[in-house]
């Protein structure tokens, strides 16, 4: 899909990109094993969180979150999954103040059809019901209404789309229809959940002293995704969608992600165990990069384990002083502009569009006129979306900075879930 109308204004909204001061890379994936804690807990870990107005429906927001970061196709007997002991959650701000008006969470549950053999498929898989399909995961989506603390289920015991456990197994190239028996429609959302391309693109030599260019170790990998698509009016301010004239805070909406546990787990000695209590967040993500590269390693599980409406108070000091242009000037001679002694409100001002509470919200305006053409970040985030170029450039507020990789390894559809299917675990 070619890129939106906007991406233009986007770019200039950044401070603009013209110019490359890395050498040309070309490695297309996420790291976002971003704080100390999480990475010991890869199947909560969130990776990346998109959102647009569909392609297909200009009525309906599509959100995109991904878990589970770096995942090798070759990856068996056990294959990836989702944890069937965390709470998959998608927040929605609607009203400005950025505190949940509602959430979508998505519980998965695993089953195995032969636990008398290791394999993951006993044999080629036709379809999500084939026999062969040994090792299965459904899910509910459940829609939480945070002021009347009402609770609705969405859709029942759907299906997750397989890993794609190699070419043999999918033969003739029939990975992806048997992917797609696996979105689901209710009541006018769309849902879908399962292996897919890593989206994010990326050379993540960055993190060896800001350098890139080197050999593309990254490509290929795999992310589990959940891609929702729901009517604008579901999830906007008041139930309705907001005309364009509408206050500022309404016609935005604030998306995150995140991932949760219960507060207690017993182990035992035979291989059951309990997960008991409350749910307590364990990771977060809302603006791309900003736990990687914003936040230092000192707050970087707290950070995880806030609310965005403790932004201002806990990490304000770290979006109105950071460190990233100062690593540039100093280790690459990049002309970034100094921090003025206000520090940098100008990021405090992409962080509260619509004149919304400042904090890490994906913010997207949704009003009456809005379309696909105009979802491209800082207004929500699509696929294509080159945001480690524009986050570096307005980190620095002076050179253009690029990594030099600005497209995804391989193509996004036009078509629910967006996503490109997922690297062959064997390709023939």
């Amino acid at each position: 899909m070619t890129r939106p109308k906007s991406y233009a204004a986007a770019l200039a909204i950044a401070g603009g990109i013209t110019m490359s001061i890395f050498a040309s890379g070309t490695a297309s994936a996420s790291s976002h094993r971003e704080a100390p804690a999480i990475a010991e807990d890869q199947f909560a870990d969130n990776t990346d969180v998109y959102t647009f107005i569909s392609p297909e429906n200009p009525d309906n927001l599509v959100i995109v979150a991904n878990y589970v970061p770096l995942l090798i196709p070759s990856s068996g007997p056990n294959f990836y999954k989702f944890s069937d002991n965390v709470a998959y959650d998608l927040h929605f701000d609607n009203n400005g103040d950025a505190k949940d008006d509602l959430v979508v969470r998505y519980l998965f549950k695993t089953t195995i059809q032969n636990g008398n053999t290791f394999l993951y498929n006993t044999g080629a898989i036709a379809s999500l019901d084939d026999d062969n399909l040994n090792v299965r995961q459904t899910y509910d989506v459940i829609l939480v209404d945070k002021a009347s603390s009402r609770e609705d289920v969405l859709a029942a015991n759907v299906p997750v789309a397989p890993w794609h456990v190699g070419d043999r197994s999918f033969p003739g190239g029939s990975y992806e229809s048997v992917a797609l028996q696996a979105v689901a429609s209710a009541g006018g959302a769309k849902f879908f959940a399962g292996p897919r391309d890593e989206p994010f693109f990326v050379d993540l030599h960055v993190f060896d002293l800001l350098g890139v260019g080197g050999a593309p170790t990254t490509d290929g990998v795999n992310v589990m995704s959940i891609v929702t698509e729901m009517p604008i009016a579901k999830l906007a301010f008041g139930g309705v969608r907001p005309a364009a004239n509408a206050p500022g805070k309404q016609k935005v909406i604030g998306v995150h992600a995140t991932a949760s546990r219960q507060r207690t787990r017993l182990l035992h000695r035979d291989t059951a165990e309990r997960n008991l209590g409350g749910w307590v967040q364990v990771s977060r993500l809302g603006w791309p990069l900003v736990n990687e590269v914003v936040i230092p390693l000192k707050d970087k599980d707290k950070y995880n384990r806030s609310r965005p409406q403790q932004d201002v108070a806990n990490f304000g000091s770290y979006i109105l002083f950071p460190e990233l242009p100062g690593l540039l000037t100093a280790v690459l001679g990049v002309n970034c502009a100094p921090t003025p002694d206000s520090g940098r409100t100008d990021i405090v001002g992409l962080l509260s569009a619509g004149g919304s509470t400042a904090a890490d919200l994906l913010r997207i305006d949704v009003s009456a006129g809005q379309t696909f053409a105009n979802s491209s970040f800082p207004n929500g985030r699509w696929l294509e979306d080159d945001v480690f170029d524009i986050e570096a450039t307005v980190l620095c507020a002076g050179d253009p900075i690029s990594d030099g990789v600005n497209a995804n390894d391989l193509p996004f559809t036009q078509t629910f879930p967006y996503l490109a299917s997922p690297a062959s675990g064997n390709p023939l």
